[in-house]
Order: structure tokens, then sequence, then C-alpha cells
């Protein structure tokens, strides 16, 4: 899941994915990507402070 996650936010295509790893799916990218929203709602986001 990680790698379909971080294949996404670098913008890689959903087709480079599933060429690279042929074994996924879109709609197993699509449920990757909905898993890690839910994950990150539900968790407080505190920005950091500029350096």
């Amino acid at each position: 899941m990680s790698v379909s996650v971080g294949s996404i936010a670098d913008g890689d295509p959903f087709e480079e994915l599933m060429t690279s790893y042929p074994q996924i799916a879109r709609e197993d990218i699509q449920a990757a990507l909905r898993f890690a929203a839910e994950a990150v709602n539900r968790f407080d986001v505190v920005p950091l402070p500029p350096e």
C-alpha cells in the first residue's frame, strides 16, 4: 500500500503503477488512497513553524 500511495504522491499515473505491478488493479490503488485519507483524518495536524 505505501508503494502505491507514495508513487501517486510522486506524480506517477495509475497506469504506470499498474504496469510496474501487474497484480495491482486501479480499484486497489483507489482503496489504498481511501485508506490513507481515512487514516490521516483520524489525527490532528499541527503545522510546523517556519524555519
